[in-house]
């Protein structure tokens, strides 16, 4: 089983780039599954600093090819937040609590191929969520019918992420950070098979922080509120894709690398 995981998209530049380059990709790499992190895909309200995603944005993911959305500390930004989180492919943190809106983990089949999408927040990035290793413990014993399972953990932390995936090493198919945006090179395959890395990275302009203009958010740090008169915007640079290519046998990883030489366009 082949699976492509992008990091957070950030804009709409990181929507078009999957539009117009998702399904030669699908192909060109025999991908099983698309999985993409969305909760920055669109700007819900630029003069609080809000982002998450447009009910527009998950139609026009999943037309291009996307199987699942992943989400994070943004999942519940927009008002229509509860309805988006009613849509069978869209994902918000399993470890926010049972009574939260939407749902924490999906089954994923295609062609007689099966994979569970989990996501979750460390309490580094969203502190209310509850404890990330406890709520996956929890459900992993659920799911355990040899079906992999890919994690995507949304968290500030390297610290919670390692130890997140050391702790599950052989349980999960795969722990994937997502939240820094910024990609690292600590790609590796853990002793008992899981696939590790600390940061995919994001789709998204650079040039600024984290693929948004920095002046907002700069004001907003020094103010500790969102700034008079301001209102968040992307940045201008050229598009950066931040992905991850994951190899499973038998439930357990043979080989994680990055999409190498990929630019927007």
């Amino acid at each position: 089983m082949r699976i492509v995981f992008f990091g957070d998209l950030v804009g709409e530049a990181a929507i078009r780039y999957l539009e117009g380059n998702l399904p030669r990709l699908r192909r060109e790499l025999g991908a099983d599954f698309v999985v993409v992190n969305g909760e920055n895909a669109d700007l819900t309200d630029p003069a609080l600093g809000k982002a998450g995603m447009h009910p527009e944005t998950v139609d026009r993911l999943l037309a291009c090819g996307v199987d699942a959305i992943t989400g994070g500390n943004h999942s519940f930004d927009p008002p229509w937040a509860e309805e988006l989180l009613d849509h069978p492919r869209v994902l918000r943190p399993l470890n926010l609590g049972p009574h939260a809106p939407g749902r924490g983990y999906l089954v994923l089949e295609r062609e007689g191929q099966a994979l569970v999408v989990v996501n979750l927040a460390g309490r580094s990035a969203w502190p209310p969520a509850d404890d990330p290793l406890w709520a996956l413990e929890g459900l992993v014993p659920c799911l355990e019918a040899g079906i992999p399972i890919l994690v995507d953990f949304h968290s500030e932390s390297v610290f919670e992420k390692l130890g997140l995936a050391f702790a599950l090493d052989g349980r999960v198919a795969a722990v994937l950070g997502t939240h820094t945006h910024v990609p690292t090179q600590d790609l590796r395959i853990l002793p008992r098979g899981t696939a590790y890395v600390s940061d995919v990275g994001m789709v998204g302009p650079s040039g600024g922080m984290q693929g948004y203009e920095p002046g907002f958010l700069v004001a907003a740090l020094r103010r500790r509120l969102p700034p008079r008169g301001g209102r968040l915007a992307w940045a201008q640079g050229p598009l950066e894709v931040g992905a991850v290519v994951v190899d499973l046998e038998g439930g357990r990883a043979k080989g994680i690398w990055r999409l190498e030489n990929l630019r927007g366009g």
